[in-house]
């Protein structure tokens, strides 16, 4: 198995994951916004990750669908998971379980609809992409930390809960393409640079 995380394309993938996975543990001790600053990177390597692959030559067929298994499972962690996590940390009631298990089915279900119909042949796809929740996440945190202090128990859901339901909407948006590219990984890592600069600053 670990022999398939050779090829480059699998393997940035993977630093995806661990990133991924360090975010959760960092967010389940506190740090929400060093959390969701690792997070985005997670993306950055989803958004790369699809280019490697396009362009290495001669992947066998295990190979490229171990390597689709791999992204859908890491989307759903950048997508839904690490969301689900820092949003209930910050909802006292009872009703963060019920949030969180909203976002992992919605985000499951929008993962398993881009299995089958993946991208049309302009480079749309059907509904928001998972990729769009942690950065709304960030921005909403940077938001509280630089302008105004908000009432994220409040606020979170009330974002996220229509956010959400755009992830399934029937609709299409653009995913795919170079302008698509320059802007997620410039978004991304220039909202993880402000979450730490500014979780800093408030230490």
């Amino acid at each position: 198995m670990i022999a398939y995380l050779s090829d480059r394309a699998n393997a940035v993938t993977a630093v995806g994951i661990l990133c991924s996975g360090a975010a959760i543990a960092l967010a389940t001790r506190g740090h929400q916004e060093a959390g969701i600053a690792l997070g985005l990177w997670a993306i950055i390597a989803d958004d790369v990750d699809g280019e490697i692959a396009r362009r290495t030559k001669n992947r066998t067929a295990a190979t490229k669908a171990i390597g689709k298994a791999l992204d859908a499972f890491s989307d759903l962690i950048f997508g839904s998971i690490i969301p689900a996590i820092v949003i209930a940390s910050f909802i006292s009631s009872p009703a963060s379980a019920v949030f969180t298990a909203f976002l992992i089915l919605i985000g499951a279900l929008r993962l398993a609809y881009f299995d089958y119909f993946g991208l049309d042949d302009r480079g749309y796809s059907t509904g928001l992409p998972l990729s769009y929740a942690l950065p709304v996440l960030a921005a909403i945190l940077l938001v509280d930390h630089i302008i105004a202090p908000l009432e994220l128990s409040i606020v979170l859901p009330a974002v996220f809960v229509p956010l959400s339901l755009l992830h399934i909407a029937p609709f299409k948006i653009k995913a795919s393409g170079t302008v698509v590219h320059v802007l997620t990984i410039g978004v991304t890592a220039s909202a993880s640079a402000g979450l730490l600069i500014t979780s800093r600053a408030g230490q």
